[in-house]
Parts: C-alpha cells; sequence; structure tokens
C-alpha cells in the first residue's frame, strides 16, 4: 500500500511539473498578445513512442516525457493528455479498482467539487479494453476556477500476466472547449498502441 502512495505521489509531481513547464513554454511563445485555441487538425500528427508502447500526438502541442510516463498540453495548457505506466503494481490490484482509487485522488486534486459522470464502464482501444471513469468539477491546476471535464482510462496489460503493468490514461480540459479539444483527444486515443 505505501507503494502504491508513493507512485500516486511521483505522478501527481511529474503532472504539476509538466503543467509548469508546458505554462511557462507557452506564455514564452507568444508575441504578447492573447492566445487562441484552434483544434490541430488530425492530418498534423507526431509520433511518441515509450519503452512499450506508441502514440500519435498534434504536432503543436507540448510533450513532457520519460519512458512510459508522458503529458501532452495544447498550446496554451489548457487541454491535458497524460499516460502512465506503473510496473511496480504488476497486476496486483484490479484496473477498476485502481481506477476508483485514482477518481478518489483526482477529486481532491486536478478537480474541485468533482461529481461524477455516467459514461460506459469500459473503453476499447485497439483490440485492449480499458476500465473508463469521468467527472466534471472545477479544474484546480489547469485552469483554475473553470468548469473543467475529466476522463480516466486504466488497465492491466498484459491482461491475466504475472508481470503485467498498470497503465494511466487521463485527459481532461475546460467544459467550454472540450468538445473541440476532444477531437484531438479521441485520434490521439485511436493511435495508441503497446508494443509487441
Amino acid at each position: 500500500m505505501i507503494s502504491f502512495w508513493k507512485h500516486v505521489i511521483q505522478r501527481m509531481i511529474l503532472v504539476l511539473s509538466a503543467w509548469l513547464l508546458i505554462t511557462m513554454l507557452a506564455a514564452c511563445g507568444g508575441s504578447g498578445g492573447t492566445a487562441a485555441h484552434h483544434p490541430t487538425s488530425a492530418s498534423a500528427l507526431q509520433m511518441y513512442t515509450g519503452t512499450s508502447f506508441s502514440m500519435s500526438y498534434p504536432a503543436g502541442w507540448h510533450k513532457n516525457a520519460s519512458g512510459d510516463q508522458v503529458t501532452f498540453a495544447d498550446p496554451i495548457g489548457r487541454n491535458v493528455m497524460a499516460v502512465f505506466a506503473d510496473p511496480d503494481l504488476m497486476g496486483a490490484q484490479s484496473a477498476s479498482a485502481v481506477a476508483d482509487q485514482a477518481m478518489s485522488r483526482f477529486e481532491g486534486t486536478l478537480l474541485a467539487n468533482a461529481q461524477a459522470v455516467t459514461v460506459p464502464p469500459t473503453y476499447a482501444i485497439a483490440s485492449v479494453t480499458w476500465i473508463q471513469r469521468s467527472a466534471t468539477g472545477i479544474l484546480a491546476i489547469t485552469d483554475p476556477g473553470v468548469q473543467g471535464n475529466f476522463f480516466l482510462l486504466v488497465v492491466n496489460y498484459p491482461a491475466n500476466a504475472k508481470n503485467a503493468t498498470m497503465y494511466e490514461i487521463e485527459y481532461y480540459g475546460p467544459a467550454a472547449t472540450f468538445s473541440q479539444a476532444n477531437v484531438n483527444f479521441m485520434t490521439m486515443l485511436r493511435s495508441f498502441s503497446f508494443k509487441s
């Protein structure tokens, strides 16, 4: 249990560090004017290859990565997707239990006044079925005080293997622009692939 919370804290530090870096890059990249957010065309993608997976992301988005821990954010840092791999859990807990624990954790850190959103309990990416959770609430980090949407996907992969790794994909952003950002999020998810 101590190992689990150690990894929770490490993930939160990674997300906060990535968000700070992305915010600083976005602030430095402008000409002093107000940045407008325009969804990136699905045809303008770059490939990220981690240790055990790969996925495409919009060319204009910022990336902060280390192996199988990666965070992507739109040019102004408001819409974020993060992927985490935790080999130390090695299938010790069910993906459903990890998803429930993670949602409880996020309801006090990434989202204030969080309320669960009913979504299908699973989500398929290629031939892999992930546990899915969602919530809405006030964004506490990326856009403080703004109503936002949050989605979480969790899977033990390879399934039923003693050496399974727990993977989490989190994606979130302001509710007002989430449908636009979700076009990019869905493109990214469809491109996600585990290495053989």
